[in-house]
C-alpha cells in the first residue's frame, strides 16, 4: 500500500460511522458531532454531516485514483487548521478548554500534522 492511500483509509474508517450518524442520525448524530460542547441544531448537523459524507465518498474514490483526489486531502488540512486556529486555540489560551470537543480536535490535529507528508505536492501543483 502506498502512503498516499493511508489518509483515504483513515477518512473512511472515521467517517463511515461519524459522517453517516451526523448526517442521518438526527439529534443523536448532532450530539456525537458536537460532543455536547455546542448546541445541537438540524442546520449545523446537516451541513457538517454533508461535508463529512462528501469527504467519505471522495475518499472511497481516492482509493482508486489517489493522485487526482489529493486536493480533497488539502481541503481537509486547510479547513481543519482553520477550525483549530479559530475555535480551539482561543479556548486553550483563554482557559476555557472545557468548551473544546477533544475527540474532534485530536482527530483534526492528527490530520493536519500527518496529511501534508503524503500529499503529492508536485502533482497537485503541476511541478516535478
Amino acid at each position: 500500500m502506498t502512503p498516499l492511500l493511508l489518509p483515504y483509509v483513515f477518512n473512511i474508517l472515521v467517517l463511515v460511522p461519524v459522517g453517516s450518524l451526523t448526517l442521518f442520525g438526527g439529534e443523536k448524530g448532532g450530539r456525537l458531532a458536537s460532543q455536547g460542547k455546542f448546541p445541537e441544531s438540524e442546520g449545523f448537523r446537516t451541513i457538517l454531516g454533508s461535508l463529512w459524507v462528501a469527504i467519505l465518498i471522495g475518499s472511497v474514490i481516492g482509493l482508486f485514483v489517489p493522485i487526482p483526489m489529493s486536493p480533497l486531502l488539502l481541503i481537509q488540512v486547510i479547513y481543519k487548521t482553520l477550525w483549530l486556529v479559530v475555535f480551539v486555540l482561543p479556548r486553550l489560551v483563554g482557559g476555557r478548554s472545557n468548551e473544546i470537543p477533544w475527540g474532534i480536535s485530536l482527530t483534526f490535529v492528527v490530520i493536519v500534522v500527518s496529511y501534508p507528508w503524503v500529499i503529492p505536492w508536485g502533482s497537485l501543483f503541476g511541478t516535478p
